[in-house]
């Protein structure tokens, strides 16, 4: 597949800090629910900015460029990537 046609990841800037780490654990279903959604995306971000977290997000992205709903769906505290990663494909039998 030439590179103009291949999908660019989101700009996930809204939910990364500078020292943040994302993951991305794998596709997430679509909302049925008026809105044209293209892509969703389960992403678990480990935060360092305000202390140690982990997040699991469910970022969906819009037909239009730039445009995402984001969902935290779990709040982990510490660095806890692998037991978030197991959490979410867990939540999700489709991941």
């Amino acid at each position: 597949m030439p590179d103009s046609l291949a999908i660019a990841p989101p700009d996930l800037s809204l939910i990364l800090g500078p020292d943040d780490t994302a993951a991305a654990v794998g596709p997430c279903p679509l909302p049925c629910n008026g809105r044209r959604f293209v892509r969703g995306t389960v992403y678990v971000v480990v935060h360092r900015r305000f202390g140690l977290w982990t997040h699991v997000y469910r970022v969906l992205e819009e037909d239009r460029p730039g445009r995402m709903l984001v969902h935290l769906d779990k709040v982990f505290a510490g660095d806890r990537l692998d037991e978030a990663r197991d959490w979410a494909r867990a939540a999700s039998p489709d991941r």
